[in-house]
């Protein structure tokens, strides 16, 4: 049996190629629109409801509850630490079975538990039901398992598909951020969960319907066990010091989302303001995405993931000035840019590293590890708030994680090219 290559299918220079083409918008091969489309609103829906809101819910729903922060915080952990270990199944089933079972699971089970928890009064029924619901969906729905899906739908150019991917789910800020903010005050937070699960129901049984056959990798030789392949992934150093990267690095992401709103409202803006800024912070992925096709094209995948990690670092002395709403902005662009632009190049450089037949699984395994460390972050974070009042400690780790997980790409080995 082969190891996984790095990189085999295409090179990093034809993974650059079509990188830029995406981005400048030029139509050679011919995408299959109507299936990364379907795949784009089914990504805005996921993220949008089960990732973005939540920083919207956590203040009005510790205020009405009297649930300590930490256990807000918690609540969060576990919905990514369901999604990370759910999608290493996943993806394996995504392998094996195709994308229709995962998106009618979801659509069922996934927007009935959020539905459920929206009725719940005790902190511990809440989270399990928001919990399992979320993090049911985004194990079947985050980009482990729509950039999969993305790439396999078009062989001949992986990364455009999954750049333009990302260009649509880019939109999931900016309409759930000031969505939801305006749903909890018009209506009250209950009935803005209940929204976010009718959108995730609809969302994956139109993507069940129009994105068909698209999941299962071809087989042109036999395939080995899910288990197999991410023993083989885990030999090669380029590998694992891409999954450490991705574990400190989600750490850093997550809590930075889920804490940005709370800190620009101690900083003095209104809540419905700082959902703007945030949903501001989302549409700000654009900035990052749209220049990947030339970035990648001069520095290469692995550089320009570390550039987006230098990005992030530098936004974060800005978050101490969130109550100035020009400042806010300014943070927002930022750190809109670098976590935009991480969400397209986990995805390619992952592809570069992986073994096609077992696409769905890596990106189960890097996803699961970004959101192990997502997990971690936000927990973390919810201590220090506590246990201090401010918001400083949280700005101060975050930025450290940044830097820490471009240094281990920098200082780790370099994917040697074909």
């Amino acid at each position: 049996m082969t190891s996984p290559r790095l990189p085999q299918h295409p090179t990093e220079g034809r993974v650059s190629d079509d990188a830029s083409s995406a981005a400048a918008g030029v139509d050679r091969v011919g995408l299959p629109r109507l299936p990364i489309s379907a795949l784009g609103l089914l990504t805005i829906v996921t993220y949008g409801a089960c990732y973005y809101a939540y920083g919207v819910l956590i203040q009005p729903i510790g205020a009405d509850m009297h649930w300590p922060p930490a256990a807000l915080g918690a609540i969060f952990s576990a919905v990514l630490l369901i999604t990370g270990v759910g999608g290493i199944l996943a993806g394996g089933l995504l392998d094996r079975a195709g994308e229709q079972p995962l998106f009618l699971l979801a659509a069922t089970a996934g927007a009935g538990a959020m539905l459920v928890a929206s009725f719940q009064t005790g902190l511990l029924p809440f989270a399990i039901a928001y919990a399992g619901g979320c993090g049911l969906v985004g194990a079947l729905g985050f980009y482990h398992i729509t950039q999969s899906v993305a790439a396999r739908a078009a062989p001949a150019e992986p990364a455009r598909a999954i750049i333009w991917l990302t260009l649509i789910g880019a939109l999931a800020g900016p309409i759930y951020l000031p969505l939801t903010g305006w749903l909890v005050e018009a209506a009250g937070w209950r009935d803005a969960i209940r929204v976010d699960a009718a959108s995730v129901l609809v969302a994956f049984l139109l993507a069940a319907i129009l994105v068909r056959g698209r999941g299962g990798g071809r087989r042109s030789r036999p395939r080995q066990s899910a288990a197999r392949a991410l023993v083989l992934a885990w030999h090669q150093p380029v590998m694992r010091a891409w999954l450490l990267a991705t574990l400190i690095s989600g750490a850093a992401v997550d809590a930075l989302l889920v804490y940005q709103i709370p800190a620009m409202v101690k900083f003095g803006l209104p809540l419905g303001v700082a959902a703007a800024v945030a949903g501001f912070r989302g549409l700000s992925q654009l900035a990052g995405r749209l220049p990947l096709g030339p970035l990648i094209a001069r520095l290469g995948t692995r550089r320009t993931i570390v550039l987006a990690y230098a990005v992030g670092a530098a936004s974060m002395p800005l978050l101490f000035a969130g109550g100035t709403l020009a400042l806010a902005l300014a943070f927002s662009l930022l750190a809109g840019a670098a976590t935009g632009a991480l969400s397209a190049l986990q995805g390619i450089y992952t592809h570069e590293l992986a073994d096609p037949q077992h696409l769905g699984a890596l990106l189960g395994t890097q996803q699961a590890l970004f959101e192990v460390g997502g997990a971690a972050g936000p927990a973390v974070a919810g201590l220090l708030l506590g246990a201090t009042g401010s918001f400083a400690p949280i700005v101060v780790t975050i930025m450290i994680g940044f830097v820490l997980a471009a240094g281990v790409l920098v200082g780790g080995p370099k994917p040697q090219r074909s």
